[in-house]
């Protein structure tokens, strides 16, 4: 053997020790942080009195350390099931804005959907700057549901999925297999600690509101409910409709609609194609998007793919050096994750994410890619869908006790021969065998449709597939006395702005007259990369002739590309924020405002640009332009929080 061959063996060797020793770090790793990142719950507060509150108070602060006032914490403590005195001790946590108004409206209780998520932590997001502006005019309480949140127990699982892929084969049944042997172990460990799971329904959360409302001596209150939050607003109404002065239900649902149709989606799917259709670039790609869906479908079904995905994309799109060292080394062993993508899969996670928005602009490219055999994004995609956590209990626990109908069910099975998407790919998760294994029966009346008197607001979105429009205009026709504001070109997550907000305040004002429509502009993704970069273009030129030429030129491509059907330059406002972006790392602010205030005069309606703008005055101390530009930019988008802790900063230094 040669001393060439010899050091190579050596090599290989080396590198082979350094990999394992990597990969079982790796895995080390990620037991620690993704799969132990749940902490064990308490499961109860048995030391507690039946009754107590605690309120304490709290100070907010914002990413710039701006005080952005004081919020009050409560405890509250009940009874895990109401119908047994010997039952567990469980703790209720909110958070309270209070009114800074000398003649407070009713107090808001918004609720959260889910089943599972917490208040509070919405409360984290850009609904803080909604329930801070509401707080104007009553008090806005958040109230985690029973099992959810800082509530205590808090019921999320705390496994992950393993679902096959890499069978061709009986994939509906071997998926049913992992989801259910997943749903026991997390079911076997609350069960084990004690915890009564048929306890966690909406019977039982209406009658903690009902206790909180009581303990803070409020009259009337108003319900804020967003997606399964609707549904537990409408069944304390059935009980409490006297304590109802308003209620504003965003992505309704209602208890009679517990399973998504696939007709539903599908009607999802028609609005899209015909918005595809009125794009004149995406349309010469994708003339029709329903019979690009099909067509993927059966070529998936037919011949299921084999995908390779480079072993680098596990680590994200802006890998560390240290993850780039890692994910070379493994490559020598192990170069990509291999992958099978049946129709079962693909179905499964278009379900999982549709009337989301983000969903929607992505998907009409995505299932373009899929037609012309490129397969690395959606692989991605199933890879992390492979291993994706278990929701909060209360999914299974909650939707188990008030579960739709045989009828409801039939119906949905049927549908799936006359759509595009399958009934098992929307609707696994609510399999009767999901349910049994939380050992949940169902609560006979719990899935019974309510009427009100009671006036409410319903906001909607028209592209809006997990609670779509048809069910909110079925619920509304239940409450006569309500308005409805529809969001067009809108799914599930978005359905919040300044229209919005303004209108909501109006209706908690009693001076909402009529249904509002708000149209909202929607843009898809491109489904090909553009041919050029318009922002190194630009930049380039401002390189080599300053300012007013790379302008100049961005004008000259407008007009000679602009109205071509083609994915030739990119012509959106993000190009100015890019080019912000970049003179700003070199700190050529001078330049970053010439660039922005061009953009404004093109796009003068975008809160991005105005933001920038604002943010590099601030650079420059240039305090008064950083002030009216922020604040501009929150007339275009109120939720911008960044905009806003930025202009709270400056507004303290004056």
């Amino acid at each position: 053997m040669t001393a060439k061959k010899k050091l190579s063996k050596k090599r290989k060797a080396i590198y082979l020790i350094v990999t394992l020793v990597l990969i079982m770090g790796g895995t080390a790793m990620y037991m620690i942080v993704f799969v132990s990142d749940i902490p064990k719950t308490q499961p109860n507060v048995n030391h507690k009195v039946l009754n107590s509150l605690k309120i304490s108070k709290d100070t907010l602060h914002d990413y710039l350390n701006n005080d952005l006032g004081i919020i009050e914490t409560g405890k509250f403590v009940v009874r895990e099931n109401r119908e047994d005195v010997n039952s567990n001790l469980i703790e209720l946590y909110f958070e309270r804005f209070k009114t800074t108004s000398k003649e407070p409206l009713a107090p808001i209780f918004f609720l959260a959907g889910g089943p599972g998520s917490s208040s509070t932590r919405i409360g984290k997001t850009e609904y803080f700057f909604l329930f801070k502006e509401l707080s104007k005019y009553a008090d806005v309480v958040l109230l985690d549901q029973r099992g959810t949140g800082k509530s205590i127990p808090n019921l999320e699982c705390r496994n992950s999925l393993d679902l096959p892929i890499d069978i061709t084969e009986n994939v509906q049944e071997e998926v049913m297999k992992d989801l259910l042997d997943k749903c026991k172990e997390c079911a076997d460990e609350f069960i084990a600690m004690g915890i009564t799971l048929g306890a966690y329904n909406s019977y039982q959360s209406v009658m903690d509101l009902e206790d909180i409302r009581k303990v803070l001596k409020y009259d009337k209150i108003t319900l804020y409910g967003y997606s399964y939050g609707t549904e537990l607003a409408q069944i304390y109404m059935k009980y409490f409709e006297k304590h109802v002065g308003n209620a504003i239900l965003a992505g309704a649902l209602a208890p009679d609609h517990g399973l998504k149709l696939p007709q539903d989606v599908q009607k999802q799917y028609v609005k899209m194609d015909s918005l595809i259709r009125l794009d004149k670039k995406l349309s010469e790609y994708i003339p029709s998007f329903l019979d690009l869906i099909k067509r993927v479908h059966e070529q998936v079904k037919n011949n299921p793919v084999e995908v390779k995905i480079p072993i680098k994309d596990a680590f994200g799109n802006n890998p560390s050096g240290s993850e780039n060292t890692l994910a070379e080394v493994i490559s020598i062993f192990r170069p990509t994750i291999d992958m099978t993508l049946t129709e079962t899969h693909l179905q499964m996670m278009v379900s999982d994410k549709v009337g989301t928005d983000n969903a929607i602009e992505r998907l009409p490219s995505l299932y373009y890619m899929m037609s012309q055999g490129n397969y690395r994004e959606v692989g991605n995609t199933l890879r992390n869908f492979k291993r994706r956590r278990l929701p909060n209990a209360l999914f299974f626990t909650v939707n188990g006790a008030s579960r739709y109908t045989e009828k409801l069910w039939e119906r949905s099975i049927a549908q799936e021969d006359s759509t595009l998407f399958s009934h098992f790919g929307i609707s696994y998760g609510r399999y009767p065998e999901v349910f049994d294994a939380f050992g949940i029966s169902k609560t006979e009346g719990m899935n019974n449709p309510v009427y009100g008197s009671t006036k409410t607001l319903f906001i909607t979105g028209d592209l809006d597939g997990r609670t779509p429009k048809r069910l909110t205009d079925t619920i509304a026709s239940r409450f006569p006395n309500s308005k409805i504001i529809t969001m067009q070109n809108t799914g599930h997550n978005r359905l919040l702005n300044n229209a919005v907000m303004n209108a909501v305040i109006q209706f908690i004002k009693d001076s909402l007259s009529s249904n509002i429509i708000i149209d909202n502009p929607i843009r898809f993704r491109p489904p090909v990369p553009f041919q050029y970069s318009m922002v190194d273009t630009i930049y380039q030129k401002i390189h080599d002739g300053g300012i007013q030429e790379g302008m100049h030129f961005y004008e000259k491509l407008h007009t000679e590309y602009g109205q071509i059907n083609d994915y030739i330059f990119d012509f959106s406002e993000e190009v100015f924020v890019e080019l912000y972006d970049r003179f700003i790392e070199v700190k050529k602010y001078d330049k970053a405002i010439e660039v922005l205030s061009f953009g404004i005069r093109l796009f003068p309606n975008n809160h991005h640009i105005y933001a920038s703008l604002g943010e590099v005055y601030s650079l420059t101390g240039r305090k008064e332009e950083a002030i009216e530009h922020l604040q501009k930019a929150l007339d275009f988008n109120f939720f911008d929080g960044r905009s806003q802790s930025l202009l709270l900063k400056l507004r303290s230094e004056k």
